[in-house]
């Protein structure tokens, strides 16, 4: 397996909503893209998966040493040896590899966190970061298209928090935060032992899909007209994000039973209805 086809099993499987994200951007920017997703999954797995937190704080020192290395052209990783063209051909900042490490390093020290602020920036730190550097790789005239990517990166995050409730409550963690969680009269033990919603989960969880909305929809008004067609990949991940939000309402906010999931022939109508209407310089239809 080389470098390439790694990054790909790692980030975009077949029937992933990045998976039809990439697909209408050149073949040079999904390669790209896709070794930044890469990319993240390494460096966020690393909080999943390491029950010890002084072997997880080894592995994220190693991926630090790492990115040194890939800026001083020595990559030994099969995403970094990836991403070694991406990072001299679009000119991607080694302070932001650096921030994603330190975004999961924070998350290392703490298995909730207090305030709906504090959330938005751990999720700019490891989601906001990502989705810059991919806006910067689909190219853009309009610095407030800068805006647009941070604020997509967080409300994809935010949405991502959203389904996985359960599992993160699995593995000892709750991302929803802990004012709002007092706001809405819901326990940590709730989220941790119970299947099913009071009144209070469900206006909880309503309130949270509310908050990753507002960041999809103030992400689109940073997007000017002129750049919608370059940074359609972006939208199509908008769009996707926006109908899983809308597929957990229909459904209840059952996040506590199971993960809501859109099948691969919804997505892929989306992606297809977005990328013909970013074509056109429109909005996505959402």
């Amino acid at each position: 397996m080389d470098s390439r086809e790694y990054c790909h099993n790692k980030a975009t499987p077949p029937g992933t909503s990045l998976y039809y994200s990439l697909l209408f951007v050149t073949e040079a920017q999904r390669h790209a893209v896709t070794a930044l997703y890469a990319y993240q999954k390494e460096i966020v797995g690393i909080v999943a998966e390491c029950s010890d937190v002084s072997v997880a704080q080894t592995k994220l020192q190693w991926w630090q040493e790492e990115i040194t290395r890939l800026f001083a052209g020595c990559p030994r990783h099969p995403v970094t040896q990836t991403l070694a063209t991406p990072v001299k051909t679009y000119d991607l900042p080694q302070r932001s590899f650096l921030q994603v490490i330190g975004g999961a390093a924070s998350d290392l020290g703490q298995s909730t966190y207090p305030s709906f602020q504090a959330l938005t920036t751990y999720c700019y730190q490891i989601a906001g970061v990502i989705s810059l550097m991919a806006a910067k790789i689909y190219g853009y005239q309009d610095s407030e298209t800068r805006t647009y990517a941070e604020k997509l990166g967080i409300a994809l995050q935010l949405t991502h928090i959203l389904r996985n409730v359960r599992q993160d409550a699995d593995r000892g963690r709750i991302y929803l935060p802990q004012e709002e969680l007092a706001r809405f009269q819901v326990s940590t033990e709730t989220i941790f032992t119970s299947y099913a919603n009071s009144q209070g989960m469900t206006a909880l969880l309503a309130h949270q899909a509310g908050q990753a909305r507002h960041y999809f929809h103030s992400a689109l008004a940073n997007l000017g007209k002129h750049d919608r067609q370059t940074q359609c990949a972006g939208l199509i991940q908008m769009a996707l994000g926006l109908n899983i939000l809308d597929a957990m309402e229909e459904d209840g906010y059952p996040v506590l039973q199971r993960r809501v999931s859109l099948t691969p022939l919804r997505k892929l109508w989306i992606a297809w209805r977005t990328s013909r209407r970013a074509q056109q310089g429109l909005i996505p239809q959402c």
